[in-house]
């Protein structure tokens, strides 16, 4: 690690750099070219350079900096724009041909890619260009996912071990689960498969209206609880009339937290009746019920994960009165998605 640059310390300098700077995720370096600029990081409230201009960031440089748990870097917007355009390029490129070659290596490079443009949408979250893109690759890898089902464990622990901020994977690894659990219960058609994974990926495209200093708060206070609580709102309304998807699967994004709801005693089992715009049935519950297991059992910077037992305990006491066999069929799932 390098020391501060000359003068950094100084207060003008440093509110300088601060308003300049715009941060990208650590492994989007990866796609970065001939630096116009250092790569900086934070660290004790001082911007450090870590990779100097005029030089192509290394992956050993980049494996230094997830080393030292440095998930997001700073640089300068014209490296951005480059970086992001690569990141476009590359993914739309992987897309295209995912079922050419290796699926195994294909599936995982397409994960990655989507993941980490996700990150620019939650930047951008107007932009249509971006947010057709991570439709459009979505609607592509649920296709390949389908074909592919007996890699989708592998793929599934491929992200994992990618260490993305929770923001990022969250939505995806949900996603994996959900498509799998579906498609192993042969009561949903292809079609609908894809539209729920679709649902249930985009549902938390809201965590962009959130201030990214809330993500990594050690204690939540109850109205820092309520911004996050609203982020199901939020993606209804930013994706509401601007993607190919029919009404009701953006009202169970609107309202994919009902089962949380419920549990708190904020809506009752009869809410729909008042709601019309609620949709409470099974699929509405399994997207829900995912996106609940996945976000129990990570660790999150203001508590620790649970293990698949204590949340599966949560999960029975959710949907286990409405519907017995599909919670049976669930556990089964778990326990051979695992194993695999």
């Amino acid at each position: 690690m390098q020391s501060p640059i000359n003068g950094l310390n100084s207060y003008i300098e440093h509110h300088r750099l601060a308003l300049k700077l715009r941060s990208v995720s650590v492994g989007e370096l990866h796609l970065a070219r001939r630096l116009r600029h250092p790569v900086y990081v934070f660290r004790n409230g001082v911007f450090f350079p870590v990779i100097n201009q005029g030089l192509t960031p290394t992956k050993e440089q980049i494996l230094s900096l997830v080393k030292h748990n440095h998930r997001e870097v700073y640089i300068f917007p014209d490296d951005l724009q480059d970086i992001k355009k690569s990141l476009e390029i590359a993914l739309i490129k992987v897309t295209r041909a995912l079922s050419v070659g290796d699926p195994l290596k294909n599936g995982t490079k397409d994960l990655k890619l989507l993941t980490l443009n996700l990150g620019g949408l939650y930047q951008n979250p107007h932009s249509d260009e971006l947010l057709m893109l991570q439709f459009q690759s979505t609607q592509n890898l649920s296709k390949f996912l389908f074909e592919n089902k007996k890699l989708q464990p592998q793929f599934f622990q491929n992200l994992m071990s990618e260490n993305f901020h929770y923001t990022l994977s969250h939505p995806m690894l949900s996603s994996i689960l959900l498509l799998s659990f579906l498609q192993a219960t042969h009561l949903f058609h292809e079609k609908e498969i894809e539209n729920l994974f679709l649902a249930s990926y985009l549902k938390d495209i809201g965590f962009s209206m959130i201030p990214t200093e809330k993500y990594d708060l050690k204690t939540l206070t109850t109205r820092d609880q309520e911004l996050f609580a609203s982020h199901a709102d939020f993606s209804y309304d930013l994706l509401d009339s601007r993607i190919p998807l029919a009404k009701n699967y953006l009202h169970i994004i609107k309202h994919h937290h009902f089962l949380n709801d419920r549990m708190k005693g904020l809506i009752s089992r009869d809410q729909k009746a008042r709601d019309a715009d609620m949709v409470m049935g099974l699929e509405s519950t399994l997207v829900a019920v995912f996106d609940i297991l996945v976000a129990m059992t990570a660790d999150r910077p203001y508590r620790q994960g649970v293990s698949w037992f204590q949340s599966l305990d949560l999960i029975k006491r959710m949907m286990a009165d409405e519907y017995p066999q599909e919670f049976k069929a669930l556990v089964i799932f778990l326990k051979n998605f695992y194993k695999n």
